[in-house]
């Protein structure tokens, strides 16, 4: 169906729902060698300062889905701010859980990820920003809190992604914080 077209019932279907957005098939933990030039990430950031600037990031995403437009997507190939918040609630629990598991466990292997797929399976689009916003802030709140527990040893434990790449807690919380930074850079905060 064309996103002009009537549907079945002959109403107009949104045409902001409709658009798809070309999956992503980039390994974005090669930032940790590369850096980021579109978010100023240099892959050698001071992971203890990481979880005072994941705290903080709460009142950031608090402040982005207040918006009266964050939950259209102003581009088509371009999440809308909720989608956004949601895989960044989302990515918080996930580095936290894999940041647990390195730290408890002998090497490893780390629940792997599609951010697409979540999405989908997840319904982002059309998630409650109110609600979004909260849950972000506990996710942000909970990573930071067992981020500021790590101590000296345990920064250099590893783990390993399904596809054999190695993360040590450090690597692991850089590649976390470009995330996060990478993505208050997409919504414009």
């Amino acid at each position: 169906m064309n996103e002009t077209e009537p549907d079945a019932q002959g109403t107009e279907p949104d045409t902001d729902v409709q658009r798809d957005i070309e999956p992503d098939t980039r390994d974005w933990a090669d930032v940790l060698e590369t850096g980021c030039a579109e978010c100023g990430f240099t892959g050698d950031e001071d992971v203890t300062a990481v979880p005072d600037y994941v705290s903080a990031s709460a009142d950031a995403w608090s402040e982005v889905l207040t918006r009266p437009n964050a939950s259209v997507r102003a581009r088509s190939d371009r999440w809308s701010d909720v989608e956004y918040a949601a895989h960044v609630r989302d990515i918080l629990d996930l580095f936290r859980e894999r940041t647990s598991l390195i730290v408890s466990q002998s090497a490893p292997t780390l629940p792997n990820f599609d951010g697409d797929a979540v999405a989908i399976a997840s319904d982002y689009r059309h998630q409650n920003p109110a609600e979004v916003a909260l849950d972000l802030r506990a996710a942000a709140l909970a990573y930071a809190a067992d981020l500021a527990q790590i101590t000296d040893e345990q920064w250099e434990r590893t783990g390993y992604r399904s596809d054999g790449r190695e993360f040590t807690v450090t690597s692991l919380t850089r590649y976390g914080f470009h995330e996060l930074r990478h993505h208050l850079q997409d919504v414009g905060a």
